[in-house]
């Protein structure tokens, strides 16, 4: 048969994807079945073989122009929606399909872990259910458009730092009850979808390498498509494709096997036949072979997109605290002063591989006045520039050893600043992104001291933007430090700074120390840029708040991959502008624009705290549409917020970042709210918590378990004793019985559901016994005994409870 014709017979549609995989499998040579899972698609496009045509797609498409930026994965989790979720993928997979390409590298299910996690907003929490149940919803959806998802990264990836080499110390129990469990339940619902493995070493081997990771995903979980590596994850990708990885990289670009790699015994052969069937699996199953991706369109916006990006960032907002009643803004308020980045400065996405272009949006301070009309003055005043790199300081204001203007360098070979120098000179300025000076070997390290004069009187910014490891003191007193790997990560529009401040009086000169080393950077990159800000913007923000019946204040901070977060505070001055502003007016609301938790030192100072993520294309409309009341906001938080960066897990070197290149998660399963209810701690706000504008009911919780199906049935009764139309998030947790040594309680079900005033609603739940198993001795295990199920509005907000006795 003609290769066309016998093309055409394999991708008869009718069979079974599986039934189809082999038989095109039967008809390929050893070097063909090689060259699709080398991304080689050039070598088999004669067997109808289609090129996997890939782009990241968590939060929409990255790298594109004329799509649809959504909340970040964080965000969409906030929802607790999976038929919002499932809408999103849908919407992602039909753009991703009219841009032409044909795999969604997504969703994100990464749970958090600790809050300094940089790429915690790509994730979806901290709850492997909430976390598995949303991503299943986001996958399904995206596979409904004829594309192939890939859903990331397995497994245990929680942290940036060291992230290519990390060796994670995970119990075996921990891998598979906390995660693994939201891999299983994508694969549950979508078992022919692909999945990317992570980067770490898991308890000593690679992710991308280890044979049991593979067998718990295809054998344990009953994955039937393909697993793909991360970009240069793993040091062997000979070694990876025999432990179990289907396809050699994300794409052409990244195949680093070299032809006839796989072949002659490298691999065997049954081993390269199981790589090429998942592979040809997964393009059956979701019809790649039976529908070609249609030539790229320009613009696959749709107004129906653009309104569920809207509805997904109302869903996913938090309201966090609101006393007497601040919110929704009352009709009194004829006078609103807007505070900090609230205009195209509002970061409406993450850097890094998740970043969505906006397009044309509507920011915030546009939609508070646009919906304000003429029933309210707004005025804006920046109060500060947020999580932004600063000005260079310039010489003018800095004095070296002798007088001169600049600062004393001196530069050394090796990671620290001490010994004989390799070079000693005066430097004008701190700015670089290349080896400032002659004969420096790779890893090197700098010094810079003298004063510096100030120019202002009050409160002074400084930032450094470094690739390694940078600290900057004043009169002997650290005001930044930190490590980035990089400046920024080269996917997505932000820089990584590091932030501080210093009260300085004007013509009073200071003592500057600087040092630096790029041993933590990028191998064979260096960089650093010392900024300053010396005319602070909170006292003309003070004034604009005391003028006006209300303030809201903006404030953010950057996140993204290769970037972990060092400290809990806002960066920079915006906890100062924060308190400030609320000293001068009572109504003082704050929306926190960031990936995750940060301290709140002010919260018993300001009426109102709003968690906005980052809320993609509709975060200034959900915002507007949050405030003024014509939505309820119906976020709940997915991750828990500590009172203080001593609380979770994560908080020892060992726990985070890791020593001598291992990081123990001694925690085990106490991750999240287990850890805080495990060890008593009490969180600032905990998992599941957010505030409606109007208030609920629970009746009483009725349960019963049916051996035959070995499922639990709950049901409980819901109603709005307000007097508006409002959101709930029913959730249900469950309290094992003491010999499954387990949490003190787990998630095991949510519903949201939209009430009128004074209505009500039955709402009934189905838990398979799954749910309540433990991993026990290289298995599942349903222990015999009292479980006590309760419905809550929070993980710490309990409203009834039952106890069943299983058996």
């Amino acid at each position: 048969m003609a290769p066309v014709m016998r093309a055409q017979a394999v991708a008869a549609s009718g069979a079974a994807p599986q039934d189809r995989a082999s038989a095109l499998l039967a008809r390929m040579s050893a070097a063909e079945k090689e060259a699709l899972v080398r991304c080689d698609f050039a070598a088999v496009a004669h067997l109808g073989v289609p090129a996997l045509t890939m782009v990241d797609a968590s939060a929409g498409l990255r790298g594109e122009k004329g799509v649809t930026a959504f909340p970040v994965p964080v965000a969409q989790a906030a929802t607790f929606d999976e038929d919002l979720a499932r809408r999103i993928g849908r919407a992602i997979g039909a753009e991703g399909r009219g841009k032409g390409y044909n795999n969604m590298l997504g969703p994100t299910v990464d749970l958090t872990r600790t809050w300094h996690f940089g790429r915690q907003s790509e994730g979806m929490g901290e709850d492997p259910l909430l976390a598995g149940y949303l991503g299943a919803a986001v996958t399904v959806g995206m596979q409904s458009q004829k594309v192939a998802a890939t859903v990331k990264h397995f497994a245990a990836y929680t942290q940036e730092t060291n992230r290519f080499f990390t060796d994670t110390e995970v119990s075996d129990r921990a891998l598979h009850e906390i995660y693994e469990a939201p891999f299983r339940r994508v694969v549950l619902a979508a078992p022919t979808t692909s999945v990317m493995m992570a980067y770490p070493k898991i308890n000593g081997t690679f992710a991308t390498q280890d044979p049991a990771l593979f067998d718990d995903l295809k054998k344990g979980l009953g994955l039937q498509g393909y697993t793909v590596p991360d970009f240069w994850a793993g040091d062997d990708q000979v070694a990876a494709a025999r432990a179990g990885m289907d396809l050699a990289g994300l794409g052409p670009g990244a195949v680093r096997i070299p032809a006839g790699g796989l072949t002659g015994g490298a691999i065997s052969g049954a081993r390269l036949d199981d790589a090429a069937r998942r592979v040809l699996v997964t393009m059956f199953a979701n019809g790649l072979f039976d529908s070609p991706v249609p030539a790229p369109a320009d613009n696959v916006s749709t107004q129906e997109h653009r309104d569920l990006a809207h509805e997904a960032a109302v869903a996913s907002t938090v309201l966090l605290a609101n006393r007497s009643s601040a919110l929704p803004l009352p009709a009194s308020v004829k006078s609103l002063a807007v505070i900090g980045p609230a205009g195209a400065d509002v970061f409406t996405g993450v850097a890094g591989s998740s970043y969505v272009d906006p397009g044309t949006w509507t920011t915030p301070l546009d939609a508070i006045r646009n919906r304000a009309g003429s029933s309210a003055a707004v005025t804006h005043s920046q109060g500060t520039k947020g999580d932004l790199p600063l000005p260079v300081v310039p010489c003018g204001v800095l004095r070296d050893s002798t007088g001169g203007s600049g600062l004393s360098a001196a530069y050394f070979a090796g990671a620290d600043a001490t010994g004989t120098p390799v070079v000693t000179r005066t430097d004008a300025t701190v700015d670089f992104t290349t080896a400032p000076a002659a004969d420096l070997p790779a890893v090197w390290s700098a010094e810079w001291t003298g004063t510096l004069v100030p120019t202002a009187t009050g409160l002074h910014r400084f930032s450094l933007l470094p690739a390694g490891t940078a600290t900057l003191k004043i009169n002997g007193v650290t005001v930044v430090s930190g490590t980035r790997q990089m400046r920024r990560f080269f996917l997505g529009p932000f820089d990584y700074p590091l932030q501080g401040t210093a009260q300085l009086t004007a013509g009073r000169a200071v003592t500057v120390e600087l040092t630096y080393t790029n041993a933590t950077a990028e191998t064979g990159t260096c960089g650093l840029t010392l900024g300053w800000q010396p005319e602070s913007l909170i006292p003309a923000a003070v004034a604009a708040a005391g003028a006006a019946d209300a303030a809201i204040v903006f404030v953010n901070r950057v996140a993204g991959e290769a970037m972990d977060h060092e400290r809990l505070d806002l960066p920079g001055d915006q906890d100062q502008l924060i308190t400030a502003v609320a000293a001068a007016n009572p109504r003082t609301i704050v929306v926190l624009n960031t990936d995750g938790p940060v301290a709140t030192p002010w919260l018993n100072d300001v009426e109102a705290v709003i968690q906005a993520w980052y809320g993609g294309r509709g975060t200034g409309t959900a915002l507007a549409a949050v405030l003024f009341g014509d939505s309820d906001p119906s976020g709940r938080l997915p991750v828990t917020f500590p009172a203080d960066a001593g609380q979770g897990p994560g908080t020892t070197p060992a726990t985070y970042p890791g020593t001598n290149g291992a990081v123990s998660y001694e925690e085990g399963i106490a991750v999240g709210y287990r850890y805080y209810d495990a060890t008593g701690q009490q969180p600032r706000f905990p998992f599941g918590h957010g505030l409606s504008y109007t208030s609920f009911a629970h009746g009483s919780l009725e349960a019963a378990y049916d051996p035959a199906t070995r499922n639990v049935t709950l049901s409980v009764g819901v109603t709005n004793t307000g007097r508006r139309k409002g959101t709930e998030v029913l959730q249900i947790y469950v309290t094992p019985p003491g010999a499954a040594a387990a949490e003190p309680r787990r998630l095991v079900a949510f519903r949201k559901v939209t009430l009128e005033a004074a209505s009500s609603q039955r709402l009934t739940f189905t838990v398979p016994a799954q749910d309540l198993t433990v991993w026990k001795s290289g298995a599942w295990a349903l222990v015999p005994g009292s479980y006590t199920f309760a419905t809550a509005r929070s993980s710490r907000d309990l409203t009834a409870q039952r106890v069943l006795t299983i058996r």
